[in-house]
């Protein structure tokens, strides 16, 4: 692991940005993107060998550690390692998550219970774990990662259109309660994003995801990037009256 806060220009200089799920993907190009903006980064994912080469590779400043978001235990190691790294998180981008595309029918109960726990229940953990020293503080940005799935009904994703509403839900309720203490809490609402885990779900079930990518008015899928420059907005201070949004990178996916 490297030590020492990063220094450098940018948007998002002198904050600290915890984010989950930052291996690979859509974490992966948030954590790019945070460091070229200047933050210092505390980066977290349940894959520790994939995590250390992305931060070798990409954000050799950045400290790092393995994650469980669906356990409270872990959470709270988290943050008591970003306490023993002097590192006061302002910026929390809940990420992590799994994908599922199967039938009502065909859905068990335990790829069911397995998409609410890592994709919302790691969100809570996250926001309870964090936003009382950030409303203590009188500041702070949560962007919890949501989907165009969480805002409308799509076929053959009944369990990860749960989570994603959810996560839509709970980021309302949390920007509400949260807003006078300064802490804003956004939601990211991706459409189909060109990452590991799509290929990997168009290798099971390319039909659907051709069905998906047919719908998009920009007849195009989108790239992490695009997912990571919207991230970057919600960090940063020229969003700093925005709390309890929607924002949506989904090519007019829901327009």
């Amino acid at each position: 692991m490297s030590t020492g806060l990063r220094a450098g220009a940018g948007r998002m200089q002198g904050k600290v940005a915890l984010i989950t799920g930052a291996a690979r993907g859509i974490g992966a190009a948030i954590a790019r993107r945070f460091d070229e903006e200047g933050a210092s980064l505390l980066l977290t994912d349940a894959d520790g060998a994939e995590l250390e080469r992305l931060v070798s590779e990409a954000a050799p400043q950045a400290r790092w550690r393995t994650l469980d978001v669906t356990s409270e235990a872990a959470w709270e190691e988290t943050s008591a390692w970003a306490v023993s790294e002097g590192a006061a998180v302002d910026v929390l981008v809940n990420n992590a998550g799994v994908f599922l595309a199967a039938k009502l029918e065909d859905t068990t109960l335990e790829e069911f219970r397995r998409v609410q726990e890592v994709n919302q229940l790691g969100v809570f953990l996250g926001m309870r774990t964090f936003a009382p020293a950030m409303a203590e503080r009188g500041s702070g940005s949560i962007i919890n990662l949501s989907s165009v799935a969480g805002l409308m009904g799509t076929p053959y994703l009944i369990a990860y259109a749960a989570s994603k509403w959810a996560v839509r839900g709970m980021t309302k309720v949390a920007a509400r309660e949260l807003a006078a203490s300064g802490v804003r809490v956004n939601s990211l609402h991706p459409g189909q994003i060109d990452t590991d885990m799509n290929a990997r779900q168009r290798e099971r079930t390319p039909e659907l995801i051709d069905q998906l990518v047919r719908a998009i008015p920009m007849r195009r899928i989108g790239e992490p990037l695009e997912v990571a420059d919207a991230a970057v907005f919600l960090a940063a201070d020229e969003s700093r009256y925005v709390t309890g949004s929607e924002l949506v990178i989904a090519g007019g996916v829901g327009a």
